[in-house]
């Protein structure tokens, strides 16, 4: 299999932290204007329970899915990494797999079409079983 440098296999990383670190951002803001107009009052953030308005619930929910389905491509990424065995293919599934993430985001945090939020997950969690079972199989075959 044709390999690659493993630093391109960064780039795909980088752009999912950046995509978390605006989430952030988004979050924070939301919060403090939620807390300024009086929508939710400060001692929510105790232990987050009560109702708060619609665009800081999907704030934070957005947020917290960019620490569930994309753990496993951060740990991929450093297996194949440290394996030094970054192939083509791989660096097309990380793109792919971006994509598909901020693809779901965008759907959340505008329509929140539900379809089409869940064909964009399910892009992304198809995209990391195949390349999983690819990468397993490498291993085995290592």
């Amino acid at each position: 299999m044709y390999t690659i440098n493993k630093v391109f296999l960064i780039y795909p990383a980088i752009f999912m932290m950046l995509l978390a670190l605006f989430l952030y951002i988004k979050n924070y803001l939301a919060n403090k204007n939620a807390v300024i107009n009086g929508d939710i009052k400060f001692s929510y953030f105790k232990d987050y329970k009560g109702e708060v308005p619609y665009y800081v619930s999907i704030s934070r929910q957005t947020l917290k899915n960019q620490f569930e389905l994309p753990v496993f491509f951060y740990f991929l990424i450093s297996i194949i990494i440290a394996f030094d065995s970054v192939s083509f293919f791989d660096l097309i599934l990380a793109w792919l797999f971006v994509i598909s993430r901020y693809l779901h985001c965008y759907i959340r945090l505008s329509s929140n079409n539900i379809k089409h939020r869940s064909n964009s997950f399910t892009f992304g969690l198809l995209i990391l079983v195949v390349w999983w079972i690819i990468f397993l199989f490498r291993v085995i075959n290592y």
